[in-house]
C-alpha cells in the first residue's frame, strides 16, 4: 500500500450575480483548476509528485483573488485537460492499492461536488482521510492548525521556489508534516464525508449566541471577537486590522478566509445589569464598499489622540447614531 497526499485548487464566480452562476447555481460553487499530489511508500519516503492543471469550462475568468494566491490564470491553464480527463489521469497515476489523504476538510467536499457536476461518479476513488485532524489530536491542540502553523510547530522550513497555495507544493508540505506523526497510518481512522456546498446570500448572517463580559475592552479582546470563524468552513479567520466603532454599541472589522474570501465582522454590544456587557458577533460576505469603509474607519481611529471610555459611552448611548450597515 502507498499513501497519496492530495491538495486541490479551485476557481469561483467573479460575481454571485454573474449569468454563469445564476445558471449553474449551487451545483458548482467552486470549479477545480489544479490537482496536486505526493506519493509515499510504506516507509513514508516520497516516491513521486504530480501537478495537474485543469481547464475550467464554466467559470472561465479566474477570480483575481484566486490568481493572486495560486499564480494560475488563463495562460497557465490553456491546453489543460477538462475535469474528467484530469481525474482519470490522476487515478492512473495513483496506481494500485493506495489511500488518499488531505489536510483539512475542504478538499473532499469540493472534489465531490465537481465529480457530481461533471458526472464522474463512475471513476472509483477511496475515501479522503484528514491528516489535519490527527495532527491536532496528537499535539493536543485546541484548534485545527493551518498547514503553515503545523510546519512551524514541527520546525519544517518552507523551501525556496515552493510557494504556498499551489496544489503540488501544499501537498509536498503536507507530506513533510505527515512524516512527523508517530503513527501516520492512524490518519486512516479519519475518513471524511463530503458536505453540501451552498452559497449563503449576503443577507444571511451567521450570528453567535450572546455572551457576557465585565467590560467592553474584555469583550473586544475575547475569542469571540479575535478568533472569528468562517460560517461556511469553520476555519478561524485572519483579522485585517483591528475592530473600529461605528457607534458605542457597534464595532466592525474585516476577516479573511483562505477559501471564502473576505467577510464583514460585526460586534453588537449591550449594557447589562451589574455593569456587565453582552456581546454578539455576526458574519457575512464583505463587499468592496464594506472593505473600503472599514479601512477608512481604521485610518481615522488610528489618528485620534485618545479614545473615550468605551464602557461609559455604551451606557450613555440610548440608540445607535450610525447605521449598522456601512
Amino acid at each position: 500500500m502507498h499513501y497519496i497526499i492530495l491538495d486541490l485548487e479551485w476557481n469561483q464566480p467573479i460575481s454571485w450575480q454573474s449569468p454563469v452562476y445564476r445558471r449553474i447555481g449551487d451545483r458548482l460553487i467552486f470549479e477545480m483548476i489544479q490537482i496536486g499530489a505526493v506519493k509515499l511508500g510504506d516507509d513514508l519516503a516520497i516516491t513521486d509528485t504530480l501537478s495537474l492543471p485543469i481547464a475550467p469550462t464554466h467559470y472561465l475568468q479566474i477570480h483575481p483573488r484566486i490568481r493572486r494566491m495560486t499564480g494560475l490564470g488563463a495562460e497557465e491553464l490553456a491546453g489543460a485537460p477538462a475535469f474528467r480527463e484530469a481525474l482519470e489521469q490522476f487515478v492512473r497515476w495513483c496506481g494500485q492499492d493506495y489511500v488518499l489523504l488531505t489536510w483539512g476538510c475542504d478538499d473532499v467536499s469540493v472534489l465531490q461536488q465537481n465529480i457530481d457536476f461533471f458526472g464522474c461518479g463512475d471513476i472509483p476513488l477511496p475515501p479522503l482521510c484528514d491528516i489535519q485532524k490527527l495532527f491536532a489530536q496528537v499535539h493536543a491542540l485546541k484548534d485545527r492548525p493551518s498547514l503553515q502553523k503545523a510546519m512551524e510547530l514541527m520546525n519544517i522550513p518552507s523551501q525556496e521556489g515552493l510557494s504556498f497555495h499551489n496544489a503540488r507544493n501544499d501537498a509536498w508540505y503536507t507530506a513533510l508534516v505527515f512524516q512527523t506523526l508517530p503513527d501516520p497510518a492512524a490518519a486512516l481512522d479519519y475518513a471524511q464525508a463530503p458536505k453540501n456546498l451552498i452559497h449563503h446570500p449576503r443577507h444571511n448572517r451567521a450570528k453567535t449566541p450572546r455572551e457576557q463580559f465585565p467590560s467592553v475592552r474584555e469583550a473586544l479582546s475575547s475569542d469571540t471577537a479575535l478568533k472569528p470563524t468562517c460560517p461556511r468552513c469553520g476555519r478561524i479567520l485572519t483579522l485585517d486590522g483591528e475592530y473600529v466603532p461605528q457607534s458605542p454599541d457597534k464595532y466592525i472589522a474585516i476577516g479573511r478566509c483562505r477559501h471564502h474570501g473576505r467577510l464583514l465582522l460585526r460586534l453588537r454590544l449591550q449594557p447589562e445589569e451589574e455593569g456587565q456587557v453582552s456581546l454578539q458577533r455576526s458574519t457575512a460576505p464583505a463587499t468592496q464598499a464594506n472593505i473600503a469603509y472599514v479601512h477608512t474607519k481604521q485610518f481615522q481611529s488610528a489618528r485620534q489622540p485618545q479614545l473615550p471610555d468605551p464602557d461609559a459611552a455604551l451606557r450613555r448611548a440610548t440608540r445607535s447614531n450610525v447605521p449598522f450597515d456601512p
